[in-house]
Formats: C-alpha cells, structure tokens, sequence
C-alpha cells in the first residue's frame, strides 16, 4: 500500500499523531515539537502534545504538563486515542500504555520519516525520536502552506498556528512588562548562557566577552534604553549588576548552574514553575526593540523565531565550530 492510498483510506478522524517529550531542554523540545506538528499536517493525522514523566518539566507519568504551559494543538486529547479498535505504532504500545512515555526512552538514532509516514497504523506515537523540521521538509507537497518557505518562516507558520500560550501565564508576562514600564522604552534584550554550555560550545567565553561591547554600541545609539538580562546564572546577574546598574531589568527566578556543569533539573523544587520561568523570560524577549543572543542556544533562537525582528534589531553572537571538536 502506498502513502497515498494509506492517507484516502483512512479518515482523519481516527489518524493520530501523539508527540512526547524528547527529555531536552525546553526550547530544544520544542523544536522537536514542532517538527513532528507539521508531520502530523503533511500525514493527515491530528497531533496530541503529551508531556508525562519523561519530561524534565513535568510531575508525574499521568500528567500532562504540556497543557500547564500551552492551550492544546488540536480539538482531541490523549483520551479520544485510547480504544481497543485501534492500531498503534511501534507494536510496544497499545491502547492502555500510550501515555507511557519512558517505554522508548534513550531512542536517539535519527527517525525513518518514510517510515512513520507510510504508516496506516491509527495512532502513531512518536516520544523520544528527534525530528526536526528540516527532516520533515523533504516530504511536504506543493500546495502546503510552507511548500517553498524556508527558515524562520517555517517555524513562525509552526508557532501561528499551533503555539497558544495558556491565559495565565500571558497575564504574568504582561504584569512584569507593564509594572517595570518596559513599554516606555527603549528595551535591550540580551540572553547570555554561561558555565552548563561549555561542552556543547568550546567557544562560550569567547563569545560572553563580545556582549559588552554589543550592548555598549547600542546604548550610544539609545542613550535611554534599559536592559533586559535573561540567564541560568546568578554570578552573570551579579557581573551585569555592576556593568549596568539601575538600568538592567531581570526576573527573580531560579538559577542554578553549578561549577561549570549543566543545570540539574531536579534540584528545582517546582519542575512546572521552571518551565513557566523559561517562557516568561523568552516571551518578555521578544516585546523589546533589540535582541542579542547566543546562536548556539536553543533558548536565543526561539526569541529570533518568536518574532519578525525588523532589520538590523537582532544579533546572534556565535563563532566558527572548531573542527577538532565535531563529532
């Protein structure tokens, strides 16, 4: 049976895509969201975001904490999956374990798109796989909302379409744009990772050294701009402190990284709240008029696809990759 005998034969109504987490950081599960939310348009199958105990924002197997931070991608949950009259993919699952996300924990190897395409399985389920929407891109057909885009573009049909923040926690954004006054402006973002991204990026320092000279340049251009400083690291918030003054602006949140190393989520007493703290710095990002971020960072990239900067208002601060460092 080929691929499109599988998508005329079977109703749209019972074809299904259930994303689980990729147990990344947020930004990075996010990506992988995204990818598979246009798998699920390019199959026919309507997509179920389903955050349980795999992930590191999450609280418990049963929970989804997806819906703590987002409105769903579409009209069905993770019920209208469960029946005994339907198929599922791979064979480990089936009606009563779906929500079982660790039961392909540790799958890393690079998904076989033709393979989850091709499927006429009701419901396939996709939770540690990485897919990212440079793979799924190949298989989209002319005539598709994104056939012929490429880049950013791509991502902010993604978000337009699907990424609805819940209520609350725009009300919790807003609330600290409008008691800081940041729509008075002029308002500087800048996004700086620090120690836990030393393995991924060997020229991290490098790179931290060139924000002060960036923000410098924009502060004589804008001599009344304040700075909107977003970072996992207190001695950052402390440094910036002392460059900046009264006119750096920052979230009380947690930040914990610790002796050089990743962030140890579990040291976070409220995993949920984490992930809202991560939301709200993002999204307050990208309410200012200039971004200076790190372009190795899964969390500065979102502020520069969250947004259609206007030329010339953001920056993403990354240098060449060492050969002898890949993989």
């Amino acid at each position: 049976m080929n691929k499109e005998s599988i998508l005329e034969e079977i109703p749209r109504n019972d074809r299904f895509l259930l994303i689980g987490s990729t147990r990344s950081g947020f930004w990075s599960d996010m990506t992988n969201v995204f990818g598979k939310l246009l798998l699920a348009e390019i199959t026919n199958r309507r997509p179920v975001v389903f955050w349980g105990e795999y992930s590191h924002y999450s609280v418990g197997e049963d929970f989804n904490s997806w819906e703590k931070y987002f409105l769903p991608v579409s009209d069905c949950s993770l019920g209208d999956l469960v029946s005994d009259k339907y198929t599922y993919y791979p064979s480990t699952f089936k009606f009563f374990n779906i929500y079982h996300d660790d039961l392909t924990k540790w799958v890393w190897d690079p998904m076989d798109i033709a393979e989850f395409i091709n499927c006429d399985a009701n419901v396939v389920i996709i939770h540690a796989h990485h897919c990212l929407l440079y793979e799924v891109l190949p298989w989209v057909k002319e005539g598709h909302p994104v056939y012929g885009l490429w880049g950013d573009e791509i991502f902010r049909y993604i978000i337009n379409k699907y990424i609805k923040l819940q209520p609350y926690i725009i009300d919790e954004i807003e609330e600290f744009y409008h008691t800081h006054h940041m729509e008075a402006g002029p308002v500087l973002a800048v996004h700086i990772r620090s120690g836990d991204r030393h393995r991924d990026v060997p020229h991290l320092d490098e790179m931290n050294a060139e924000y002060p000279q960036a923000i410098d340049d924009y502060l004589k251009d804008n001599p009344s701009a304040r700075i909107f400083l977003f970072t996992e690291s207190e001695s950052v918030i402390d440094q910036y402190k002392q460059l900046y003054g009264d006119i750096l602006i920052y979230t009380e949140c947690n930040r914990k990284c610790i002796d050089g190393l990743y962030p140890v989520l579990q040291i976070f007493p409220d995993r949920i709240r984490k992930g809202i703290e991560v939301l709200k710095d993002v999204y307050l990002a990208t309410k200012c008029d200039y971004f200076i971020g790190n372009g190795y960072s899964n969390v500065s990239i979102a502020v520069s696809r969250l947004k259609t900067w206007e030329e010339g208002r953001m920056k993403l601060i990354w240098k060449p990759w060492p050969e002898k460092t890949r993989f």
